[in-house]
């Protein structure tokens, strides 16, 4: 990224960002942003699709080891 970064715009982006259904919104000097999963993903570069892991589903996934997720997820201290 390159160009100016307004501190006080970001800080009220985040501020009024809230979730509406499935999607990111917030409000910005009187404009609407919506982030869409189809704009999530073409910032990111990542695919939203796959098979989401909750307690609900978990028998479906044979192997999963829910503490060994939990502890990769964690920063890893030294």
């Amino acid at each position: 990224m390159s160009g100016n970064i307004y501190p006080d715009l970001v800080r009220v982006f985040y501020t009024n960002l809230q979730f509406v259904g499935n999607n990111l919104v917030s409000h910005v000097k009187g404009v609407d942003m919506e982030i869409t999963h189809e704009v999530w993903t073409a910032i990111t570069g990542l695919k939203y699709e796959g098979l989401r892991i909750n307690k609900e589903n978990i028998g479906v996934v044979e192997e999963f080891n829910k503490i060994r997720f939990y502890k990769n997820c964690l920063k890893k201290q030294k």
